[in-house]
């Protein structure tokens, strides 16, 4: 399945209303920040304790609902979304696997560019890619971008919802479903991750 999601403000050259609103917002605390870190910190500690029960669960399906929550950010931030979802039945826990594809996503809406994309793939093998438009990201700082509360300066610093631990959480996550990561920045700016889920096959026990 391949598909694309181009905001209104991409689409006639202008400024859509959510985006003004976003950018409204810089500088604001929302009401509701406590309780995000809270969740994120939870998060973060449910990846580190690992799976007690593993299922399967169509990795493809699960990202297409990943995206299609993020619509409405996507077109706040006139943000493009590109995704490539090939069907892939892998083996883990489907709770923390969205949360892990949620942060990867977030992540890429977040630390972006005006007009920039973001680049969605599943694989057969298990494999989930995301790959977002962005400032140069320099290689030896990438390790420390999966640390907690670790960002690039302040042009990876979004006031509105950032807090610095999404891929910290992307990385205990895949390190719970024992899956590979691997990060690297995009020629052009930006960053591209990739997680190995374990493909269709007896799950470990």
């Amino acid at each position: 399945m391949r598909w694309s999601y181009v905001p209104p403000a991409q689409q006639d050259g202008g400024q859509g209303e959510g985006e003004r609103g976003v950018a409204a917002q810089h500088g604001q605390a929302g009401p509701g920040q406590q309780e995000h870190l809270i969740d994120a910190l939870l998060t973060l500690a449910g990846g580190h304790q690992g799976i007690d029960h593993w299922e399967w669960f169509d990795l493809a399906e699960l990202t297409r609902r990943t995206v299609v929550d993020h619509h409405a950010e996507a077109e706040c931030r006139g943000i493009r979304i590109d995704a490539t979802l090939t069907p892939a039945t892998v083996a883990g826990d489907p709770r923390l696997a969205a949360s892990l594809v949620t942060n990867l996503v977030g992540n890429a809406l977040r630390h972006n560019i005006p007009g920039g994309t973001v680049e969605i793939e599943t694989s057969d093998a298990g494999r989930l890619t995301v790959g977002n438009t962005g400032a140069p990201i320099p290689a030896t700082e990438i390790d420390r971008l999966f640390q907690p509360f670790q960002r690039l300066g302040t042009e990876r610093t979004d006031p509105t919802d950032g807090h610095g631990l999404g891929l910290a959480i992307v990385a205990a996550i895949a390190q719970a479903h024992r899956a590979a990561l691997t990060a690297r920045p995009r020629p052009g700016g930006g960053l591209r991750v990739t997680v190995g889920f374990r493909p269709a096959r007896q799950p470990p026990r």
